[in-house]
């Protein structure tokens, strides 16, 4: 099972902290074939997609879509971790409204408040953690069985691919990516 990450970190993080990401964050609309983040360039930005799509692809070729993003996730928390540039250009499939949090506005938070960096920090593991188990799981379904997808793609030899906290967290990080939509798109 793919989770949206941003469902994940609304899941860990208190209500509190959405309100900040609302308060200090941008709403921004691309149009359509607009670039987000440009692979190789460093960015300056935490988004999270509040409607639209982001189609991933690689300067090199960007007719080979190698993933998509929906409303729901967060772009650019990898880059927030590792000094690099990233490795990924996404470009916007269609109109796509962002809520983009300054980065150095995120850093200062993260110093200033323990328990909001805590909880953050928490959630942007267990998203790369997820990633981690997914990418497993896939790669080790397609070299064993050699195809992608199982009857039960959330599962990996009975046991659930997602940590059951999480599962718990999902219904109020939903509750909070609605209020977080709406509050982003009335500012």
């Amino acid at each position: 099972m793919r989770l949206r990450n941003s469902l994940i970190i609304l899941g860990v993080l208190e209500d509190q902290d959405i309100e900040w990401f609302v308060r200090v964050g941008q709403t921004t609309v691309l149009q359509e074939a607009d670039i987000l983040i440009e692979e190789g360039v460093y960015i300056e930005f935490l988004w999270f997609v509040l409607d639209g799509a982001l189609t991933v692809t690689t300067v090199h070729d960007t007719s080979k879509v190698l993933g998509t993003v929906y409303p729901g996730e967060i772009v650019g928390e990898v880059s927030l971790l590792d000094s690099r540039p990233p490795a990924v250009t996404l470009i916007a499939a269609e109109s796509t409204t962002v809520l983009q949090i300054s980065r150095s506005e995120l850093k200062t938070k993260l110093s200033n408040d323990t328990g909001f960096a805590s909880r953050f920090y928490r959630a942007v593991g267990i998203v790369l953690a997820q990633r981690l188990i997914h990418l497993t799981h896939t790669t080790l379904t397609v070299s064993t069985i050699g195809k992608v997808g199982s009857a039960n793609p959330g599962e990996v030899e009975g046991s659930s691919v997602v940590d059951p906290e999480v599962l718990e967290a999902m219904s109020l990080a939903s509750r909070r990516f609605e209020y977080l939509l709406e509050r982003a798109t009335r500012n």
